[in-house]
């Protein structure tokens, strides 16, 4: 389903109502969350509304992606701005907080590492946002559609817009994911888009099938959902719901 808000505000709020729907009913609450600006406001309305005696301690995170080759504390690391927008915001158990490390020497090892824990830890809530390529994770336009975590090349979009995260120029060429297929099996998933900058993109995903693009990999399910703001979605009017 698409829902369409007419702020990111409304947006938001509706996000952090969902995290804190899944944190209260499942028994051993699984989060899996992307990095970067389009969540930020969503992490602070659900850290505003925690009860820190409540469930927040027994909440799982694990990691979607990280930046091969950039350590976990540097400013613009996947973790670091997790870390500054919720993880130092709540009352987490850092224990059970399980992160890729793109610092590695054997990144299959990591891989293997992450997906055992998925196993035994199933995701119950998944909250993504969408590169301007289109892009899950750090799933990439023209990659596979891969069933377990990875290693992939980054495109040249993802390397330019991922400098913003940055403080001075940082060597991104490889990635380090989930696979969409980890994605999709969450037992409930967000897909969130919001501004004006991604409209183009959002024409896409929606609009031409043959863009295979890894967003479009996540259409078509009951348990995903589309939150977009009416920003992101002014060239979609006729799919709003």
């Amino acid at each position: 389903m698409i829902r369409v808000f007419e702020t990111e505000a409304e947006l938001a709020q509706a996000i952090a109502d969902e995290m804190q729907h899944d944190l209260a009913n499942e028994e051993h609450p699984v989060f899996c969350l992307a990095s970067g600006s389009t969540p930020q406001k969503s992490y602070r309305k659900f850290a505003d509304a925690i009860d820190p005696a409540g469930k927040i301690k027994s909440l799982r995170i694990v990691s979607l992606d990280e930046w091969v080759g950039i350590d976990r504390s540097s400013e613009g690391s996947c973790y670091q701005m997790l870390n500054e927008d919720l993880f130092s915001q709540v009352p987490l158990d850092g224990a059970l907080i399980e992160f890729f490390d793109g610092t590695q020497d054997d990144l299959q090892a990591e891989c293997a590492r992450i997906d055992r824990y998925i196993e035994q830890h199933p995701i119950t809530f998944s909250l993504m946002g969408v590169g301007m390529n289109g892009h899950i994770g750090l799933n990439e336009p023209g990659c596979p559609v891969l069933d377990a975590s990875s290693v992939v090349e980054l495109s040249e979009t993802t390397r330019v817009v991922g400098q913003k995260y940055f403080n001075e120029a940082a060597k991104l060429e490889r990635g380090i994911t989930l696979g969409l297929g980890q994605v999709i099996r969450s037992k409930r998933v967000i897909v969130a888009i919001t501004g004006e900058r991604k409209a183009e993109i959002v024409r896409e995903i929606f609009g031409n099938p043959q863009a295979k693009l890894p967003a479009q990999e996540l259409l078509g399910f009951e348990h995903i959902d589309f939150f977009l703001d009416a920003e992101a979605a002014k060239h979609m009017d006729g799919n709003k719901k």
